[in-house]
């Protein structure tokens, strides 16, 4: 008999199934959606000489069927089925499932609003209009920079999500979604550390990088504002904000703002945020922990703040899960896998470096 913390289930119009090969379900903060996979065999040549496969018969799921994945007994994903993959012989009879949640098919969608034109608007007025029409929802973490982008148009055929995190990266916004059907605006919030790993207690195993191959020394952004009676000529034409990085070697990023700009405030802004996304890059560490829940009691989540401890992998930090993966087989057990980002990647506010 299972135990309830090990099972998962797939809800598909009423019917439940949680008879599984193997599990694989991710949750992205910063991405589009979360996924799942799960595949299912029989094997028995009973069955298989009268031609029947019992289980598969229960597995009629297809693509485009609304479900929900629970994980522990707790709600994981609600999204739509994929895609669906079939494999058999004489001997086996397999199914592969594949789906994501809601918010895939918006983001995937193409931008079309009557004009295409955003200007004056800020990036939350942009995404709620952008999202107008589809079943689902939008969610603020933290506080965002809503300085309205003076010029602002979507690219003919833009796909919604390319389109908002195009705007989301100038104003410092990580463009996310969660498992429930909503799309995140997420700013600089406070962070609270969820759970300690430490290496020989609860690491199952770690793989870490630390690296300085995208810092700089200096990071610079080349904008332009409109010209007025006020601002006009090579001040309104070449304007440029610079900020230091730490790279232990001298090197120089020049990035061109992608739309122009009201003020040299907002452009400093813009190489502040820059240099957020290339120092955040410096240290990836991929745990895996046994199990499902965190404490015995909440499955893990993308964007749950940790804080590591482990002297061979150099780390003594605070970090905060980018992705979080569940799965289960008969090899490997129950198992979550934590990739792990440096806090202000995801803009939270706790400290990397507890000392």
């Amino acid at each position: 008999m299972p135990k309830p913390e090990e099972i998962a289930v797939l809800e598909v119009n009423g019917a439940k199934f949680d008879d599984w090969e193997s599990v694989w379900v991710q949750e992205r903060w910063a991405d589009s959606s979360t996924v799942f996979r799960f595949t299912a065999a029989e094997r028995d040549p009973i069955f298989s000489m009268s031609g029947i496969f019992p289980m598969i018969q229960k597995l009629q799921f297809k693509p485009g069927d609304q479900c929900t994945v629970t994980l522990a007994g707790q709600l994981a994903v609600t999204g739509y089925v994929e895609t669906r993959q079939v494999a058999y012989d004489a001997q086996q009879h397999g199914v592969m499932l594949i789906g994501k949640s809601f918010t895939a098919w918006p983001a995937r969608s193409s931008v079309d609003t009557k004009t295409g034109n955003f200007d004056k608007k800020n990036i939350q007025q942009v995404a709620q209009e952008v999202l107008q029409g589809y079943n689902v929802g939008l969610k603020v973490i933290g506080q965002l920079d809503l300085t309205p982008f003076a010029k602002l148009q979507n690219e003919k055929g833009e796909l919604i999500w390319d389109f908002l995190e195009r705007i989301a990266r100038p104003r410092g916004v990580v463009l996310g979604s969660d498992s429930h059907g909503n799309f995140l605006l997420i700013g600089e919030h406070a962070g609270g550390i969820k759970a300690q790993l430490v290496e020989g207690q609860n690491i199952k195993s770690c793989q870490c990088i630390i690296t300085e191959e995208h810092t700089y020394t200096e990071m610079r952004v080349d904008g332009q504002a409109p010209a007025s009676d006020d601002n006009s000529g090579t001040a309104a034409s070449e304007m440029k904000a610079v900020v230091g990085g730490t790279s232990p070697v001298f090197c120089k990023l020049i990035t061109p703002c992608e739309q122009p700009v009201k003020t040299q405030a907002e452009l400093q802004a813009r190489a502040a945020n820059e240099n957020i996304w290339h120092e955040g890059t410096k240290i990836q560490a991929t745990i895996v922990v046994q199990g499902w829940l965190r404490d015995g009691s909440s499955l893990w989540h993308a964007g749950d703040d940790v804080s590591v401890y482990s002297p061979m992998a150099m780390l003594n930090n605070n970090l905060t899960a980018q992705n979080v993966t569940f799965t289960q087989d008969n090899n490997g057990g129950s198992l979550t896998t934590l990739d792990l980002v440096s806090p202000n990647l995801l803009r939270s506010s706790l400290e990397f470096n507890p000392g």
